[in-house]
């Protein structure tokens, strides 16, 4: 007997295959939110990020402070202190041979650092053993710096280029540095007078014909060092022994024509005292002792 034929039956649907993870950055259809797959690792979370952040940072700051202190200590390493006791008593601590040079005056513009001999305009011809205040000074300087407690006055005599000038210069030393700043205005002031009293006594040396007697004109500066406590002192004059200031008539009738006669002195003694106060400010840096 002949067998029915079957039924169709309806097409059962297969459920769709996972197909492959979409390309990063691309869109993502199936199944709502892009999620990837669980690699096993831990994740970071808020507080890890700001930790490693917060290491960062510190080790940034040490990483600065570090190179700030081996900066300071290569500074350091350069850094000059200064001796103060060196400049208190720079006329114990240098010879006498260094506070009054060989030759003082213009300095060679092909001078080297660290070489006093190459200055010209005055050579020394004396130097006195003696440091009394009151055999070294004369007149109203005498007087002020024995007022102001003047512990040394240490002289020396030079002779200008020409040999026509005699000057005795001194270093007038006190124990107060601030005591000796002004003492060069007191011989400024002095200097005006119709009759000057000068401000050094003449330092004698052979060859020449220098004393108190022909001193015309006087003059002085300050070192220029916090802790030098010394000035500069000088009187001049000819070297041959005429008298300046006396003037006969009809051209010294009046006294301003007398001074005129002597201003020239002057400010070839203030000339001095100026180089020799600056030869020992450059002299106290270098000091060692």
């Amino acid at each position: 007997m002949p067998q029915p034929w079957p039924h169709p039956q309806p097409p059962q649907q297969q459920s769709p295959q996972p197909g492959p993870w979409p390309a990063p950055g691309g869109p993502y259809e199936p199944g709502g939110p892009y999620e990837p797959e669980d690699d096993g690792r831990p994740r970071r979370g808020a507080g890890r990020v700001f930790g490693g952040v917060l290491c960062g940072g510190l080790g940034l700051v040490l990483l600065l402070g570090g190179g700030a202190v081996v900066a300071k200590a290569v500074s350091n390493s350069h850094q000059e202190i200064r001796n103060t006791e060196y400049a208190r008593n720079l006329w114990r601590n240098e010879p006498a041979e260094a506070l009054f040079p060989a030759a003082l005056g213009l300095q060679d513009p092909e001078k080297r650092q660290g070489d006093p001999n190459t200055e010209r305009g005055w050579t020394r011809v004396a130097i006195s053993p003696e440091t009394s205040c009151a055999k070294a000074l004369s007149g109203a300087v005498a007087k002020e710096a024995a007022r102001r407690g003047c512990v040394a006055a240490l002289r020396a005599t030079y002779v200008d280029d020409t040999g026509g000038t005699a000057a005795t210069v001194a270093i007038v030393v006190f124990r107060d540095p601030k005591v000796a700043l002004d003492l060069g205005d007191l011989v400024h002031d002095k200097g005006d007078a119709d009759r000057p009293d000068q401000a050094v006594h003449a330092l004698a040396a052979p060859g020449i014909t220098w004393s108190d007697a022909v001193r015309a004109g006087s003059g002085g500066d300050k070192v220029l060092d916090l802790y030098a406590p010394c000035a500069v002192v000088a009187s001049a004059g000819p070297a041959d022994g005429r008298k300046a200031g006396r003037l006969p008539q009809p051209w010294g009738k009046r006294s301003y024509q007398q001074r005129m006669d002597r201003e020239p002195w002057n400010a070839v003694a203030e000339g001095l005292a100026e180089s020799l106060a600056w030869r020992l400010t450059d002299l106290i840096p270098q000091g060692k002792a």
